[in-house]
């Protein structure tokens, strides 16, 4: 009995270590926010009638929730994005897209755009180009990033889009790792530069 309980403590060592890192991925990241937005929304929305099981109440209220995604902005500087912002807004619509609320592509263009080298494409970030240019949600999903020596730290809410409101509220860190630093800085297609660590410590 012994024997089993100490092969259970090393197994379980040995995969501690796994969760922790899966959840310091932008995945992972995402996944912690969207599922902190997803309670304090239930909370609010799906109520308590006795005659409904709870996964239903729950699925009623996602599905009439229409949320429109938006990027995140460095905290010092409301103008300023990265690549790295604008994919924790793709995963964290991911996560919410699945469990069942509706969401709004706001980048989406008014025709298909068609280049040989590029392929087809219909999203886009030119006004001009926008199938619309107003959103139909309930809510905005909206937030800022800060970058410290070695970590991000993302900061989302959910806003109600007539009263202003923060419905709900989601925070998550992301370690800086090799393979992240690209993401970190906005840099010209083609440009072949590589953030430094100096970019790293900004």
């Amino acid at each position: 009995m012994s024997r089993f309980l100490v092969i259970i403590l090393v197994l379980a060592a040995l995969l501690f270590p796994l969760t922790a890192a899966a959840v310091g991925t932008v995945p992972g990241a995402a996944n912690s926010i969207a599922e902190q937005l997803d309670d304090q929304l239930m909370m609010r929305y799906a109520g308590d009638d006795p005659g409904t099981s709870k996964k239903q109440r729950q699925a009623l209220a996602r599905a009439q929730i229409m949320i429109m995604g938006t990027t995140p902005a460095n905290i010092n500087n409301l103008e300023a994005a990265s690549p790295l912002a604008r994919q924790m807004t793709e995963e964290i619509s991911r996560w919410l897209v699945n469990a069942g609320y509706r969401y709004q592509e706001l980048r989406k263009g008014s025709y298909i755009r068609f280049d040989k080298r590029t392929g087809e494409l219909i999203l886009t970030r030119d006004v001009r180009k926008l199938a619309s240019t107003l959103g139909t949600g309930q809510a905005i999903l909206a937030g800022t990033y800060v970058v410290s020596g070695e970590q991000v730290r993302f900061s989302m809410s959910l806003i109600h889009t007539t009263s202003n409101e923060v419905l709900a509220k989601g925070t998550a860190t992301v370690p800086i790792t090799d393979d992240l630093l690209p993401l970190l800085e906005d840099l010209p297609a083609g440009s072949g530069k590589v953030p430094t660590v100096y970019t790293r410590l900004q």
